[in-house]
């Protein structure tokens, strides 16, 4: 009701009375660009909008349009007048935008119509900005604005198409006013304004097993990412698909890259990660249900129809397989792994590089230590020391692996 009905009357309300009460600022700031920027004061270009429906929105001038000796327009920095410094340093320069509010064209808060030529480059999880009106001011502006990364940013924009409110709304107008206050993260460092998009993040995929082909669907199905290569590490591989990684793929290439390990085994994955020097991400499955009171960890996998409830931290590296369910306050370290229907109860900790068997289950409170092998379907109802193998309902411990 409030995105449907409210909103858009507090929108033009609000934005009345802001044009209102801005008015006398509105005009000094028009006759002061108008002298500056050669009688043009105002800055009109076309931004799509509502289900991407192009609209022309409405600025301040910032930046002139001097040209070089070739005809081609200056730096951004260069062409960036002294009022128009201050404008932009203090966010003046959106005061016309409440016309596009008025209008219907825009919202007071929402994610930032960019420009037209991104619209070609966006996977359908970016698109999904588009699923409401464009902004004055939005989720990502107040959680760094043009400091923070393009990924980052889209991220951002789909929190804010999924949990549109009175009172988030109300809050993102709070920092608004904070930030504008203290100009915190006007423009990237160095950057008179943001990097252009140049399109989808991408990823690599490494592993061409079984797992690996679960966390290509997975990928597949959250569209954050493109995926730039699948890798295997298999002396002799059978996969059609995959770039056999001693034969023609150099790991320095994945230096800086954003990539995923997809290896099931746990000790295996670890010495994988151990050896890149890359930029791991993590992946969730759209259908899996994951609190925002969860903490994920870098490079975690979590699949199809698992259930992380609040206050769940994971640790870096794991694999949350299809159908698990992991209670609130458990605390999972690195490199866990918990196979297909795996259930953990309320307050479970787990130590790094532990597997817990398909369709096992832990009753809430138990301590299962590190580099524990539990086997499928176990029921585990006291706590397990390092190393052990437990198997059977109820578990028990058959052997201690060898420590290493």
């Amino acid at each position: 009701m409030y995105k449907k009905s409210i909103k858009p009357i507090l929108d033009f309300v609000l934005a009345l009375v802001g044009l209102i009460v801005l008015s006398p600022l509105f005009l000094c700031i028009t006759l002061l660009l108008f002298c500056a920027n050669q009688g043009k004061p105002f800055f009109i270009q076309k931004r799509p909008g509502f289900h991407a429906k192009i609209f022309s929105i409405i600025k301040f001038k910032t930046m002139n349009d001097k040209k070089d000796s070739k005809g081609n327009l200056l730096s951004d920095a260069e062409r960036l007048t002294a009022v128009g410094k201050f404008v932009r340093k203090t966010s003046l320069d959106e005061i016309p935008q409440l016309l596009n509010v008025l209008k219907g064209d825009m919202s007071l808060v929402g994610p930032r119509p960019l420009l037209t030529q991104y619209m070609h480059l966006y996977s359908p999880y970016q698109n999904r900005r588009h699923e409401v009106k464009p902004g004055i001011t939005g989720w990502a502006q107040v959680n760094g604005r043009n400091a923070i990364d393009w990924e980052t940013k889209f991220e951002l924009d789909v929190f804010y198409v999924e949990n549109i409110s009175f009172l988030l709304d109300v809050k993102i107008l709070l920092k608004t006013i904070k930030k504008i206050l203290v100009k915190e993260g006007i423009n990237a460092q160095n950057a008179a304004t943001i990097e252009p998009f140049s399109g989808t993040t991408s990823v690599y995929l490494y592993g061409a097993g079984g797992h690996g082909k679960v966390v290509l669907d997975v990928l597949l199905a959250e569209n954050k990412y493109v995926v730039k290569g699948i890798l295997d590490d298999a002396p002799k591989s059978d996969s059609m698909f995959a770039i056999p990684i001693k034969e023609n793929f150099n790991k320095q290439k994945l230096q800086a890259k954003n990539c995923i390990v997809a290896i099931g085994d746990n000790q295996i994955r670890k010495n994988i990660v151990s050896s890149l020097n890359t930029n791991f991400v993590m992946t969730i499955h759209p259908s899996a249900v994951v609190s925002k009171f969860a903490k994920i960890g870098v490079g975690t996998q979590i699949m199809a129809a698992v259930v992380v409830n609040p206050d769940v931290i994971i640790g870096d590296h794991c694999i949350i397989n299809t159908g698990a369910i992991v209670e609130h306050d458990c605390k999972l370290g690195d490199y866990v792994h918990l196979a297909p229907n795996a259930c953990l109860g309320g307050n479970v900790t787990i130590g790094e590089n532990t597997l817990i068997g398909i369709g096992a289950s832990v009753i809430p409170n138990v301590v299962i230590g590190k580099n524990v092998s539990v086997g499928a379907g176990a029921v585990v109802l006291e706590d397990i020391p390092d190393y052990a193998v437990v198997v059977g309902v109820p578990a028990k411990i058959i052997k201690f692996q060898d420590v290493k």
